[in-house]
């Protein structure tokens, strides 16, 4: 059991640093070419993890199994460079509601693909937890009066429901792809990937844009950005999703926009409003019921004297 919620935990570690990094590091990305932003951002979490796969798991990368390589790309190719080439393209023709409904169902999306590819058993605890934390980012993402107008194109919902199967992806073929090497080395392996995808994606815009423009404050956000939302929430990721079932895992997702809403409003002056209070909430009581553990009362026959 302990071992289960120290793997919800790191897990969920995982998504609130993500979240907590959005509203940090958004001027930074509206000021930098996204693609560079991305490689640029690989690199410092491999500059910082590198070393220490060395160092503490000892790991000799040159006699890393195809399997292992195999499982690092398929992570990164999905969980960093297809999830976010389809939220870019998605985002310009869809708007925020549409955008938060249909991001929002990932904790769904798992538990039925985890149900199909990995046989988890759907449990009632889990289709309410599932339940609550897609309900919490709906209501959260709700247009406040008098807001919330726009147009959808068919191409930008289809990218979204992409991006959103891409985030799912990633923690079924965790679970199904597992392998041998160490939370630390794993998490090396897909900044390392993910930078070396990055790289196509990011020449056209480095023809534009010179490096030698970036500010100190910039500067500082990259390497924050490479730690916090590369380097650390990896680690927590495979430190934990071999811990939990797949459905668990994804309720987690659910967490990334309360931290960003948390952090804009501690740290940033932004008002937290009685909606996002009420999804904060939901999502409190989603990984309570998540975490809960149901027992069948026995009835006990009466002994005959």
């Amino acid at each position: 059991m302990l071992r289960k919620h120290s793997g919800v935990i790191c897990v969920a570690m995982c998504y609130i640093l993500i979240g907590i990094s959005y509203p940090v590091a958004k001027e930074a990305m509206e000021s930098i070419p996204t693609w560079t932003f991305t490689l640029l951002t690989f690199l410092i979490a491999v500059v910082a993890l590198f070393p220490l796969s060395l160092l503490i798991d000892r790991t000799n990368w040159l006699t890393v199994p195809l399997r292992d390589w195999t499982a690092i790309s398929v992570q990164a190719l999905f969980g960093a460079v297809l999830f976010t080439v389809f939220l870019l393209y998605g985002l310009p023709t869809t708007t925020a509601v549409a955008a938060s409904v249909i991001t929002s169902v990932a904790p769904a999306v798992v538990l039925v693909l985890s149900a199909l590819f990995l046989k988890e058993k759907m449990q009632m605890k889990s289709l309410v937890s599932v339940f609550l934390a897609v309900i919490s980012v709906i209501v959260m993402t709700l247009p406040q009066s008098g807001g919330g107008t726009g147009q959808n194109s068919l191409s930008g919902l289809l990218f979204l429901t992409l991006s959103t199967l891409s985030t799912s992806a990633v923690i079924i073929f965790a679970q199904k792809l597992s392998s041998q090497l160490k939370p630390l080395t794993m998490a090396t392996g897909v900044c390392l990937v993910g930078a070396v995808l990055s790289v196509p994606l990011a020449l056209p815009e480095l023809r534009s844009f010179s490096l030698t423009s970036l500010t100190q404050s910039q500067i500082l956000i990259l390497v924050y950005y490479g730690l916090t939302v590369w380097a650390l929430p990896y680690i927590f990721f495979f430190h934990g999703i071999w811990r939990i079932p797949a459905s668990t895992a994804g309720m987690t997702v659910a967490l990334v926009p309360v931290a960003s809403v948390l952090t804009s409003a501690l740290f940033f002056g932004a008002a937290i409003t009685s909606t996002e209070l009420t999804a904060s909430g939901l999502i409190v009581a989603s990984i309570v019921v998540a975490e809960m553990k149901f027992r069948r009362r026995e009835l006990v026959a009466p002994v005959k004297s």
